[in-house]
């Protein structure tokens, strides 16, 4: 388990950099419904973004049916989306929509998913 939480850790870290350059705008930034300014609430939009789970495409997997594809680059993106759909309502049926959980921090006692 924790090799698949670095694993995540170090996706994200990657994706928050790119988050660090988000452009100066008033306009309000949405995130699963909840509305934050791109100026004042970058901290807050970025530990919303740090708390969600996102699943990324594979490569360099045995080629499907021996002579398929060795990666889901093309047709990844919906099999993605649907996991981290399913995955985003099942942490909101668990623990309620709380924007800004970390594994780290969850109470004992708290149902695992």
């Amino acid at each position: 388990m924790e090799a698949v939480l670095a694993k995540y850790e170090n996706q994200i870290n990657v994706f928050s950099e790119f988050l660090e350059d988000l452009p100066d705008t008033d306009e309000p930034v949405w995130v699963l419904g909840e509305c934050y300014n791109a100026k004042t609430g970058k901290t807050e939009l970025l530990s919303d973004v740090h708390s969600r789970l996102w699943f990324t495409y594979r490569k360099k997997f045995s080629p499907i049916g021996g002579t398929g594809p060795s990666s889901d680059a093309g047709w990844g993106c919906m099999l993605r989306c649907g996991q981290m759909i399913l995955a985003q309502a099942l942490v909101c049926s668990q623990l309620g929509r709380v924007p800004l959980w970390r594994w780290e921090n969850l109470p004992e006692g708290q149902p695992s998913l």
